[in-house]
């Protein structure tokens, strides 16, 4: 869709730059006691692009409170996930035109432009068309706040400023870029291998290419289900049988019997997303 504009060079300097810190982190001396932290900042990150950039704020699959909302928003942030509106924008985009010319990030274009590249392409009326196709997300103030791109950067900057007082460079290297760098990766495989045609196995006979890929699914706390997901885009669990691990559906599935989820959407549903209409988004928007 995007393979003719011309690349973003500042944001490709950007995102590669971040990758490389986390590759840079395995040259660096690791204390055993990173390890919790480790995982506490991949869980953080990787759970504000499941939990809330996807399966709550882009597909409404079931409502929570305020302050999780929040502190969730923060973590895509200080995961570099991009605003939120766009993200919701761009994939509910992906929905609409799965694996046909006009999708943002099909693998017809070949792995790394659906795994990477396609980032690094995609237009600023692009950016403008996602806005308006994620309307709704805009009520929350701090989903406008962060269209800001210098707001966006400061949970970021702020996390790193804090790991870096605390635990010196190595510790920031390895306590906030190594897990970004898989947080990163795993997220974009559901774009590119879950919807390679060999990969993995469907479930569901769904007009696109969507596969689902355990490997993926474990790596990217169950959104590796993307055939499963494709099928039912509301459903709040994309782990549908026993061995299909999915860590976002029982984070959800546990804040339920807290008290703090509820109207979860668990069985397949043919109510659709939000639709973009209701959202003042054009039809189709173009490339």
């Amino acid at each position: 869709m995007f393979k003719n504009h011309p690349w973003n060079v500042w944001l490709m300097v950007m995102v590669l730059g971040v990758q490389l810190l986390g590759a840079l982190a395995v040259l660096q001396d690791f204390r055993w006691w990173f390890l919790p932290i480790m995982v506490g900042m991949y869980l953080w990150m990787g759970f504000s692009t499941t939990f809330y950039l996807h399966r709550f704020l882009c597909h409404r699959g079931f409502e929570t409170r305020g302050w999780i909302k929040f502190f969730f928003a923060l973590g895509s942030a200080v995961g570099l996930a991009g605003n939120p509106s766009s993200w919701v924008g761009t994939h509910r985009f992906h929905h609409f035109k799965s694996d046909t010319a006009e999708d943002p990030h099909s693998p017809l274009e070949g792995l790394p432009y659906a795994h990477l590249f396609w980032v690094f392409k995609r237009p600023r009326e692009f950016e403008t068309h996602s806005l308006r196709w994620a309307a709704d997300t805009r009520r929350y103030w701090y989903v406008r706040w962060m269209e800001r791109t210098w707001v966006y950067l400061l949970p970021h900057l702020g996390c790193a400023a804090v790991l870096w007082a605390a635990l010196g460079g190595y510790g920031l290297l390895w306590c906030l870029y190594f897990p970004l760098l898989f947080v990163y990766n795993f997220t974009w495989a559901v774009n590119s291998i879950c919807h390679w045609p060999t990969a993995g196995y469907r479930s569901h006979d769904t007009s696109d290419r969507s596969r689902n890929v355990l490997w993926v699914a474990l790596g990217s706390l169950g959104e590796g289900f993307h055939n499963n997901h494709h099928a039912n885009p509301r459903c709040a669990a994309h782990g549908r049988r026993w061995f299909e691990v999915d860590l976002t559906r029982y984070l959800i599935w546990t804040l339920e019997k807290l008290g703090l989820v509820w109207n979860v959407v668990w069985e397949a549903t043919h109510e659709a997303d939000p639709a973009p209409e209701a959202s003042g988004a054009p039809a189709a928007p173009a490339a």
